[in-house]
């Protein structure tokens, strides 16, 4: 027997999965049974897997092959959603049906009302005519008649409501002193329509997948991610239920948008709360645990630097809460911060950067950027060296939550630092004498060489163009042209050599820096 579990939020089925809470197993059969929990699927044979694993591999020692009894932890992931699927399809239908039935009973309810409406208006009017008088009003014309001394017009309305075994045909009829009392049909139609496509959303669950995250480069979870994907892409697709994916970074839907190719995501970028927000929740946090700070301006200031980041809050409480100062509280998040980024944006040591999805270079040049300025133009940083047009290191970095990337009209606008508190990170870092001097003399080491090597490209084409002249002399307008070309690399070489020569005095300014230690 197989249940569904789904949790009645306001007045809509939610189906809510924790991908963080999936991912934290450290088998594939405890990851089988915790989706199972979570949707509410049962039973969950998982010792048979194991079994049927024993007999695979006695197998493969006796015939050499597996006998095919045990299944990938895709395919039982697979099993599980598609029966999740089902019910949820099940929940879709029955909510439309009892829609419908109230529906139905709200318009035969209002036919009765309008009808008796009308009834007691004719009695106020006296032309109403009950038939059943025609039973007793006794033989001859008298009970043909039947009326008695009640007023009789030939204009009287005639009432006929006809109420039809479906959902849809129940309608009224009526004219009133020869004035059509029904609606338009074809705006009854239309109203119709809206109203069953109004019906068909509302019907449908909501599945949340939440902390969907792609961070970790375990085999296990890239299986759980692909099978989610799929699955969230199907049940947009076939309009089985509402699909929200809560993750915190934007990189997550690139899984999404390759499992639903056909149609656009409607993303929803939520931002840090404001100063104001972030220093009630403080205090709000505190009262709680019935500690009560008075902020000073300078204390302020401080829990200022956190931004609205949750996280960051959340530790500033506790900090706070174990009895450290507000200030000291702070600095020691941002301190922590500072040695949090310099291992994950530049390795440990030389060997650990290779293995990065950027150069130390690339994030040097990006913090010393947002330490001045608390956004960068986006084109103009992905033009320029040492990205040169490269958009992949960018998007690693904030799929790291180094920087963040906004967005204008669904295109790249501007590059923040990956939380509020970074900023002041980033400037920590910048103002670090020895750090910064060994990031610039590697980084200026670069800018010599590329610039060393525009000036040995302009000195051969200058050896060429020597002999280009020599052999073109005789032709009218050749001398311009090899002058003009003589020119412009004269003047890249002046240029390139001038930079080279500013960049050698930095380094060695930064090397004294560097000789003293700090």
């Amino acid at each position: 027997m197989i249940f569904l579990s789904l949790k009645l939020t306001r007045y809509r089925k939610t189906l809510i999965i924790d991908v963080r809470e999936l991912t934290k197993a450290n088998s594939d059969m405890r990851l089988v049974s915790g989706l199972a929990m979570q949707t509410g699927y049962w039973p969950v044979f998982s010792f048979l897997n194991s079994v049927n694993n024993l007999i695979d591999l006695a197998s493969m020692g006796l015939i050499g092959q597996k006998t095919g009894f045990s299944s990938s932890l895709s395919d039982q992931l697979k099993q599980i959603l598609e029966v999740v699927g089902t019910g949820l399809r099940g929940v879709n239908m029955s909510y439309r049906k009892r829609h419908e039935r109230q529906l139905q009973e709200l318009r035969v309810a209002e036919l009765q009302k309008q009808y008796e409406a009308r009834v007691q208006r004719r009695i106020d009017e006296g032309i109403w005519h009950d038939g059943r008088l025609d039973c007793i009003a006794g033989n001859g014309v008298m009970s043909e008649l039947g009326i008695g001394d009640e007023m009789f017009s030939e204009q009287m309305d005639a009432v006929v409501v006809k109420v039809d075994g479906s959902a849809s045909s129940e309608k009224a009829e009526w004219k009133d002193n020869g004035e059509a009392g029904s609606p338009n049909p074809e705006e009854a139609k239309r109203k119709q329509r809206s109203a069953e496509d109004l019906q068909a959303i509302e019907a449908m669950p909501v599945v949340v997948l939440r902390n969907f995250e792609t961070k970790g480069g375990a085999e296990q979870r890239e299986v759980l991610m692909n099978v989610l994907s799929q699955w969230a892409a199907t049940l947009a697709e076939n309009q089985i239920a509402h699909v929200i994916v809560v993750s915190d970074n934007r990189e997550n839907s690139k899984l999404l948008a390759r499992a639903l190719p056909s149609k656009p995501l409607n993303l929803v970028a939520l931002s840090d709360a404001d100063n104001a927000s972030a220093l009630s929740f403080v205090k709000q946090k505190l009262h709680d645990v019935d500690v009560d700070v008075e902020f000073t301006k300078q204390q302020v200031s401080y829990v200022e630097r956190l931004g609205g980041r949750a996280s960051d809050l959340e530790s500033l409480v506790h900090k706070v809460r174990s009895g450290q100062k507000v200030e000291d509280a702070v600095e020691d998040i941002v301190y922590r911060g500072v040695s949090e980024l310099r291992k994950n944006a530049f390795g440990d040591d030389a060997e650990d950067a290779k293995n990065l999805p950027w150069t130390r270079d690339q994030a040097w040049i990006l913090m010393k950027l947002l330490a001045n300025k608390s956004e960068v133009p986006y084109h103009d940083v992905l033009m320029d060296y040492p990205f040169k047009g490269d958009e992949s290191p960018l998007r690693s970095m904030e799929h790291a939550e180094l920087i963040s990337i906004v967005t204008h009209n669904g295109r790249p606008s501007s590059i923040r630092p990956g939380k509020p508190v970074y900023k002041f990170v980033f400037e920590r870092l910048v103002k670090d004498p020895v750090f910064q001097a060994t990031q610039d003399i590697s980084y200026n080491l670069k800018l010599i060489a590329a610039a060393d090597a525009t000036i040995k490209a302009c000195e051969q084409e200058l050896l060429v163009l020597k002999d280009v002249e020599a052999g073109t002399s005789g032709i009218w307008g050749s001398r311009t042209a090899v002058t003009q070309r003589v020119e412009y690399l004269l003047k890249n070489m002046r240029t390139a050599g001038t930079k080279i020569e500013g960049l050698e005095k930095q380094n060695a300014a930064f090397k004294k820096v560097l000789a003293k230690g700090g």
